[in-house]
């Protein structure tokens, strides 16, 4: 005897369940056992389609405060935007927005008041947690130099003080004198170590502080230690040929609005050149960028469009040159090469710059994996392994 089987009947059971089934179909699969949830409807809720309304709406009302007052686009990447928005959202409609007197006034004096006890509340953790101070060198727009100091804490960041540094001779000993001062304002045995940029000035003023200091150590930044090893990198002379015909391709592109229109087309819309995290990362990042693009580049300088943009005498020689270098494997395959050499290193850039501060041992980790890497792709690695060790000996 054989097992009994229910024949189906209907021809729907014949084609099997359809995913635009009706309620009246759901029931029916649910008496015979089946979940309807497992075959969703397609048609839209009208709760769903009225929140897409409701959000329409509200990024058009925000949009529009942007646009009319000038607004920079990237506030809305600010953490208080969101929090913003929430709040408006839970107080309902009809609510009536602060006037510009209280927004000047009230709020920004509730807003010290919390900044004062954060603050109040990081320099706490100093005697518990110990500190690290932070001394950053930078020029403003004017040229003006600037020398910063932060102090890090449990994973908090703040502002201590600037110094203006126009017409003062940056040498060792006046670091130094700085340095010692903000020492002595955070407190010595709150201090544990200065991490400065690893240039000779700064380094030599660490080991005058450490000196005097004995319980704090100068550490050099593990960010700028890389991107000296990429300057170092950029100097050998394969490296060095190589990035000057990569940068003649894009000035060459962009120095005319119909070639790098032109570009567009075959790109996508993508750009050539983007900003990196440090200035020989954005060299990398360049090279990297040519190599994705590298068919469709070889299409364009072969297109009658490039022919025709570039047809005057001054720009008709160059643009022989470019296409040449363009269409030369010889030059794709040292691009290839220099894209080998910095793409590890400028990888452990990313992750020192990454917002989750990585620890010295996770460094170390990717140091040895970037060296690897390119052990492996490189035929000249023992070079580039020397240039990475003495970069790496400010930080042992």
């Amino acid at each position: 005897m054989g097992v009994g089987t229910s024949n189906p009947t209907t021809s729907e059971n014949k084609r099997g369940l359809s995913r635009n089934f009706s309620v009246r179909q759901a029931d029916e699969m649910t008496s015979r056992g089946i979940d309807s949830h497992m075959f969703p409807s397609k048609q839209k809720s009208v709760k769903s389609m009225f929140a897409k309304e409701n959000i329409k709406r509200v990024g058009k009302a925000v949009s529009k405060f942007f646009h009319f007052n000038a607004i920079p686009f990237h506030a809305a990447d600010n953490p208080y935007y969101q929090s913003m928005i929430d709040e408006i959202a839970k107080a309902g409609s009809g609510i009536k927005g602060p006037s510009a007197y209280q927004i000047g006034n009230e709020y920004l004096d509730k807003e010290f008041e919390e900044l004062e006890k954060y603050l109040g509340d990081v320099y706490d953790k100093f005697s518990t947690f110990g500190c690290t101070l932070m001394c950053d060198g930078w020029s403003t727009r004017t040229k003006h130099p600037i020398i910063n100091f932060m102090v890090y804490c449990d994973r908090h960041m703040i502002y201590h003080s600037s110094v203006d540094c126009t017409n003062i001779k940056k040498t060792a000993e006046y670091i130094f004198k700085l340095m010692d001062e903000v020492v002595e304002v955070v407190g010595e045995k709150n201090v544990v170590q200065v991490v400065t940029d690893s240039e000779s000035s700064m380094k030599a003023a660490g080991q005058l502080l450490m000196k005097k200091r004995k319980n704090l150590f100068w550490s050099p930044c593990a960010a700028h230690c890389i991107d000296l090893m990429l300057e170092d990198i950029g100097k050998m002379d394969n490296v060095k040929e190589t990035i000057a015909q990569g940068k003649k391709i894009t000035s060459f592109i962009y120095n005319s609005d119909k070639v790098v229109n032109l570009m567009k087309t075959y790109t996508k819309k993508r750009e050539l050149l983007r900003p990196g995290i440090t200035r020989f990362a954005t060299e990398f990042i360049s090279m990297e960028s040519l190599l994705r693009h590298c068919t469709e580049l070889k299409r364009m300088c072969t297109s009658d469009e490039w022919a025709e943009f570039n047809n005057t005498t001054k720009r008709k020689a160059e643009a022989i040159k470019v296409a040449e270098l363009i269409l030369s494997e010889k030059f794709w395959k040292k691009v290839r090469n220099v894209c080998a050499i910095m793409e590890p290193l400028v990888k452990v850039l990313k992750t020192i710059d990454q917002d989750n501060k990585p620890t010295l041992p996770i460094i170390y980790e990717a140091m040895d994996r970037a060296k690897m890497a390119i052990q492996k792709s490189v035929k000249s690695w023992k070079t580039i392994w020397e240039v990475i060790v003495t970069g790496c000996q400010p930080v042992q």
